[in-house]
């Protein structure tokens, strides 16, 4: 049971880093289905619509490789979001800022 846990986590952790690889492709889908130009769609709602998809499909991979777990599926996708953000933020702290 464990394991199967562990593996819940992982689909979150890879679809919550895959959602900001996966803006292009959103647009892309949404501007074929809805024949809107591209540009029109809001970066916020392309994010939350790409993050919407992956976590749609870990948790439809996550019902079919295991048993049903949220909680570490969800505790996935929150790390995956915020890790890459935080590493960006250590990168950008530790950078010289020689403009000032």
């Amino acid at each position: 049971m464990g394991e199967m846990m562990l593996v819940a986590f992982f689909l979150g952790l890879a679809a919550g880093w895959g959602a900001t690889h996966a803006e292009d492709h959103a647009k892309w889908l949404l501007s074929l289905t809805f024949s809107i130009n591209g540009d029109l769609i809001k970066a916020v709602e392309l994010r939350a619509i790409a993050l919407a998809g992956c976590v749609t499909l870990a948790a439809v991979a996550s019902w079919l490789v295991s048993e049903d777990h949220a909680v570490p599926l969800a505790i996935g996708v929150l790390v995956g979001v915020l890790l890459p953000r935080l590493q960006e933020r250590f990168r950008a702290a530790r950078t010289p800022d020689y403009d000032s």
